[in-house]
């Protein structure tokens, strides 16, 4: 009975995937597409503002965001990819010249222009990437779908065609898509946890501070909750009528900090970018759990339907 039913909704890099190993590559990619399809410089001047700015943000990493319409959307360094999408960022931001190009090429549509700049070279980009997926994770996803209770998806900001093609290399397809494996798994992609708003007017209760859009985790850190676009998303899932619902992910402010003031449950999927704070937020928190290993993630999930 759906009542009985528990939703595991996944992120997919850097929680599934070793997405520290493929930043390389795409921030390679990234550099080379930035430098020759929009900015229209020598890949030489990108490759050395790209490290210089890479190096400003890790000696101060608190002080940097990723920022999407106006609003820190997260911190810049909670993982690799993000790391890079914000250092392209701060590029673009550096000379008024690359500003106007950038907005010629990416005029506002709902997003920045500057977001909708980095969202491209990272959906081609990624797409472009091969997938290094984490030992014990074809197990997992296999588990999960073939167990009688839980109802796995994956619910991404990549899109679903990616996702898509590096399933297959665990011979797993999407559900109601063509494929030749027994095995199929819901995909949710470019569900846009980061699209922020400040024109929502939605608050969450806080059990300190009554109604917040700010997430206070300590005298240092905060996460903004205004996110609509996966505000709905989630929504639409906890409207379906399931027992439980727990997100998955190694991305704190991106895809942890909204489940929690939801009421979800979530679990942080460590990496070794994770930062403390993020940690010790989540372990400390009734509805959160911290694992490192594919296998702990497992015990974890399995252990809501026992």
């Amino acid at each position: 009975m759906m009542a009985k039913r528990v939703k595991v909704i996944m992120d997919f890099d850097g929680t599934l995937t070793d997405e520290a190993l493929q930043a390389e590559e795409l921030a390679a990619i990234a550099k080379r597409m930035l430098a020759k399809d929009i900015l229209h410089v020598s890949v030489r001047d990108i490759r050395k503002a790209y490290e210089q700015i890479r190096k400003k943000i890790l000696s101060c990493p608190h002080q940097f965001h990723w920022e999407v319409n106006g609003l820190p959307a997260t911190y810049a360094y909670e993982g690799a990819y993000l790391l890079n999408t914000s250092i392209v960022q701060e590029i673009v931001r550096s000379k008024p010249a690359y500003m106007r190009a950038v907005r010629k090429l990416f005029p506002s549509d709902g997003l920045d222009p500057v977001t909708r700049c980095t969202n491209h070279l990272f959906h081609q980009g990624t797409y472009a990437v091969h997938p290094h997926f984490l030992d014990g994770v074809r197990e997992l996803l296999i588990k999960l779908i073939e167990h009688p209770l839980i109802d796995p998806v994956i619910m991404t900001n990549s899109e679903t065609r990616k996702i898509k093609k590096n399933l297959r290399k665990l011979r797993i397809g999407q559900c109601g898509a063509k494929h030749h494996f027994c095995h199929e798994l819901e995909i949710l992609g470019d569900t846009r946890q980061y699209h922020m708003d400040p024109e929502w007017n939605h608050f969450f209760q806080h059990h300190l501070q009554g109604p917040i859009q700010v997430l206070p985790v300590n005298e240092h850190f905060s996460v903004d909750l205004r996110r609509p676009v996966y505000f709905k998303a989630l929504r639409r899932i906890l409207d379906q009528g399931y027992n439980k619902v727990v997100v998955v992910a190694d991305g704190f402010s991106l895809a942890g900090a909204l489940p929690l003031a939801m009421g979800l449950r979530f679990i942080l999927k460590k990496t070794d970018l994770t930062p403390v704070w993020t940690e010790e937020y989540v372990s400390s928190h009734p509805n959160g759990k911290v694992v490192r290993e594919i296998r702990e993630l497992k015990q974890q999930l399995l252990s809501l339907v026992e």
